[in-house]
């Protein structure tokens, strides 16, 4: 196990962890590590592991609190967004709100779309522009840091060519939001960085 890939921006550091290793494994690295491990069910763990294990690379000074609304939050007050697939785990840190999404490209976000996408707009659609624009509306919702948001209609998505990275325009209650999203592997990795509009409240 190790980090596959780190993107380091003026405002914002992401870290990209690529899982090989089953539970049991994990569960080993995380004792060595002398990381209190939290949850019986195997999944959960993995992907609290991964995460714990990623941040300790990054910067081992970092540990995770949970704020009121159960987002994570760091100890030197910056902000921290994670995401999890069954093959890679991804976190993003700043001192400006963040939101990660990282999704494998499969026909699933096709099928579910009319739970998170107009129904005009669902005939444009294919496999990689579905699971992009649910990535996006993931991230903007923990970028957001509240629990009411309306993926339909709280969250538009302009429309865009898919490419194996690009930026995407969107607009949170009307106001507009930028999104990059890049291709790692057969997933999409989708993320924000910016201040909230100031007629939002955090």
């Amino acid at each position: 196990m190790g980090i596959e890939k780190i993107i380091k921006k003026e405002k914002f550091m992401i870290g990209i962890w690529k899982i090989t290793e089953n539970i049991e494994e994990l569960e080993q690295i995380a004792k060595d590590a002398k990381i209190k491990q939290k949850y019986q069910n195997k999944k959960r763990n993995r992907e609290f592991i991964t995460s714990r294990l990623l941040l300790q690379k990054i910067n081992p000074e970092y540990f995770i609190r949970y704020n009121k609304l159960g987002a994570p939050i760091l100890n030197n007050k910056k902000y921290i967004s994670i995401s999890h697939s069954n093959k890679i785990t991804a976190i993003m840190i700043s001192s400006l709100p963040v939101g990660i999404d990282i999704e494998e490209q499969s026909k699933r976000a096709l099928k579910v779309s009319a739970k998170f996408i107009n129904k005009e707009n669902i005939k444009k659609l294919n496999d990689d522009k579905a699971t992009i624009i649910w990535s996006a509306k993931e991230a903007i919702y923990k970028w957001n840091l509240e629990k009411s948001v309306d993926f339909i209609k709280d969250i538009k998505i302009e429309d865009f060519k898919v490419k194996n990275r690009g930026v995407l325009q969107a607009y949170f209650r009307k106001k507009i939001v930028k999104l990059n999203y890049q291709k790692i592997y057969n997933h999409y990795l989708v993320y924000i960085c910016q201040n909230k509009p100031k007629n939002e409240y955090l």
